[in-house]
């Protein structure tokens, strides 16, 4: 796999029909709202990747999830191990610097995460005591991007003509309980003071799901393999999120949706190699029961339900 300095090349969708349609007709969709999906579905096709203006979340809301972040981000480590994610117990918790390797071929990811993925479970511990509000801010984010994730699944119905037009909601409904694995992850990528060779930010990976939301800063740093098999930028544009297909949907759509692989390197431009980076990922799952199987009728994958195609991933990643 090479490197391509020039940018990837990911369509721009504007959202802004989508604000204001009513998706509970989605069988009464106009030509506008067919055109969108189109466009998601073509980009969604040809690259895996699309970025989405106009999506409906302000920037305000945006700012305060990274303000919170960076606080925690900047507390000792001491303190943030207090919150550290047990892999064999939960998805939820602190990862700290350098614990996970996305990409097995690469040494540990040069990134700190904290998972959201348990806001029903009133049992665990938040850090609001050391950062004022994280929990109500994490809570008020997740909501907003199940909102704008389920009007996207709602598109993507409509891209591929399926029967049933409801399909994608109705299997992703329990988002934000305990029958539903999607997961909130903001990402903090600290100053590197020195860079090893093969050392990235985070690995060359594939999301596990059925999409992703992602909202980074204007550091940059995303990097997405093209089909020649060259990673190229994913620049950041203002007003804009990411928006890309994971590896369920790929399975479920029969391969023609594209789950692409990307990773995060340090930026060559002088002025961002001494810089952090923040990022926060919204990653969309099926709901637990749910059996995923090709909407076309072939059998070229086997069926399973979400919970255990997610549960083989993350003991691939984290368990070995």
């Amino acid at each position: 796999m090479e490197d391509d300095n020039t940018s990837a090349r990911i369509p721009i969708v504007d959202f802004s029909s989508c604000n204001t349609f009513d998706f509970s007709n989605i069988h009464e969709t106009n030509t506008e709202i067919k055109n969108i999906a189109q466009e998601i579905i073509d980009a969604f096709t040809e690259i895996g990747f699309v970025y989405i203006k106009n999506h409906g979340i302000p920037q305000s809301q945006i700012s305060k999830l990274f303000g919170v972040a960076k606080d925690f981000f900047t507390l000792s480590h001491e303190e943030k191990s207090k919150f550290s994610r047990d892999a064999k117990v939960s998805n939820h918790g602190y990862v700290g610097l350098g614990v996970e390797t996305i990409d097995p071929s690469k040494p540990g990811d040069l990134k700190e995460a904290f998972n959201i993925s348990e806001l029903w479970n009133d049992e665990i511990s938040w850090p609001d005591g050391s950062c004022s509000n994280f929990r109500p801010t994490v809570n008020e984010f997740t909501s907003a991007c199940t909102e704008l994730a389920l009007k996207i699944l709602d598109l993507v119905a409509i891209g591929l003509d399926l029967k049933d037009k409801t399909l994608m909601r109705q299997t992703h409904k329990f988002i934000g309980t305990k029958h539903n694995q999607s997961t909130l992850r903001i990402l903090y990528y600290p100053v590197l003071k020195t860079l090893s060779k093969g050392e990235v930010r985070l690995g060359a990976h594939s999301d596990y799901g059925s999409i992703t939301l992602l909202f980074q800063d204007e550091v940059g740093g995303l990097e997405v393999l093209d089909k020649n098999g060259k990673f190229k930028p994913v620049q950041p544009i203002e007003g804009t999120i990411v928006v890309n297909i994971a590896d369920l949907l790929q399975r479920w759509s029969n391969d023609k949706l594209v789950s692409t692989k990307h990773r995060v390197v340090v930026p060559n431009e002088e002025n961002l190699l001494y810089v952090s980076r923040q990022s926060a990922a919204f990653f969309v799952h099926p709901d637990n029961d749910v059996i995923i199987e090709c909407l076309d009728g072939s059998r070229n994958y086997p069926p399973i339900s979400s919970f255990d195609y997610l549960k083989y991933r993350l003991n691939e990643t984290y368990l070995k």
